[in-house]
């Protein structure tokens, strides 16, 4: 691994919270902050300036993911992943995320999402394959395929 990702977690439930807080920080990555409502994580965005923002569908006070998505999205520049156990809801596209990484999910499975998160942020389009418990936005890599052709 190269420079540690600059991660921003998303998430309204303490202890996920703070088991993927430790899991990214295991594999060497810095969470910048935690938010578990929107309008925090849309505050955070802001201070922290994020690589990587790790987003949930349902947030806490009834906020949505979608509107985290939304704003990282119209800042740019910012790599977004849900990781979520309602990834069902999300659009084909994903709402702009990159990816969705389905909960519930083993260490195993976060580091080997964190690996391909990282190429789409350092070296896009990612040089790994897509690891199983995450499903990739069609219109992201159809970006890359588009530049080539």
């Amino acid at each position: 691994m190269n420079e540690p990702l600059r991660i921003l977690v998303v998430e309204d439930e303490a202890l996920i919270l703070m088991q993927i807080e430790m899991m990214l920080e295991d594999t060497g990555h810095v969470v910048v902050g935690t938010a578990t409502t929107a309008s925090e994580a849309i505050a955070l965005i802001h201070a922290t300036q994020p690589e990587l923002v790790l987003i949930d569908l349902r947030l806490g006070d009834g906020s949505s993911g979608v509107d985290v998505a939304r704003v990282v999205r119209a800042v740019g520049g910012i790599t977004t992943a849900f990781m979520t156990a309602n990834a069902r809801q999300l659009s084909d596209e994903l709402e702009g995320a990159v990816a969705v990484i389905t909960k519930p999910f083993s260490g195993t499975v976060l580091e080997a999402s964190l690996a391909y998160l990282e190429d789409c942020v350092r070296q896009p389009p990612p040089a790994v394959l897509v690891p199983r418990g995450m499903r990739v936005a069609p219109g992201y890599l159809a970006t890359f395929a588009e530049m080539r052709a």
